[in-house]
């Protein structure tokens, strides 16, 4: 492990957290093995927050608002990108910012989920709520604002999909990495199965 490693719920092998990575609530954090963590990245406190292995968060990126997060095996998180878990609602019913004591916020805060290979492309931004599935790639700058149905390839504002990936190329190569490095004894693949609590 390379890094500040301590105070997390859990840490595998093979850890790089960069000293200028700033990260919240790390009692709440459970790390994979071979995970990278860039300077400069910001991750908020969060209900929980599980990084699968072979996971790498690039420069810049941010996960925030304080709900329920799954980066799950192989999937990346771009320079810049955004993965929200809440958000104040602005429609009314409270008051608005982190300033303001919990008693008069109307926050929104739920699930978001990364699934395996998927990837956040650079400066994309990921809505509450929202589950992008196994293989997903979200080109840069795209926003995120509704689940993303598995092995597509997403661009645009809101994220629209204009194509496929190969699943079974990339299926095949990450049975023979985890072959090699034996990870079968602790994977991060089914959200539902990971965290500890549920919506």
């Amino acid at each position: 492990m390379k890094g500040d490693t301590n105070a997390f719920a859990g840490v595998g092998e093979n850890v790089t957290i960069y000293s200028r990575a700033q990260i919240i609530g790390r009692d709440r954090i459970t790390i994979g093995s071979h995970v990278i963590v860039d300077d400069f990245v910001f991750i908020g406190k969060h209900e929980e927050l599980i990084i699968g292995n072979h996971v790498h968060i690039a420069s810049h990126a941010s996960i925030t608002g304080g709900g329920i997060c799954v980066c799950c095996d192989f999937s990346g998180i771009s320079c810049g990108a955004r993965v929200l878990t809440g958000t104040d609602r602005f429609q009314g019913g409270g008051l608005t910012g982190p300033t303001i004591p919990d008693r008069y916020r109307y926050p929104e805060r739920g699930r978001t989920v990364i699934g395996a290979h998927a990837v956040l492309g650079a400066n994309s931004v990921v809505l509450p709520n929202i589950e992008i599935g196994e293989g997903v790639t979200v080109g840069a700058g795209s926003v995120v604002t509704s689940n993303l149905d598995p092995w597509g390839i997403y661009v645009g504002a809101p994220a629209r999909r204009i194509g496929t990936r190969r699943k079974e190329e990339i299926l095949e190569f990450e049975q023979k990495l985890v072959d090699e490095e034996n990870l079968s004894s602790r994977r991060f693949r089914n959200a539902d199965s990971l965290l500890s609590r549920t919506d």
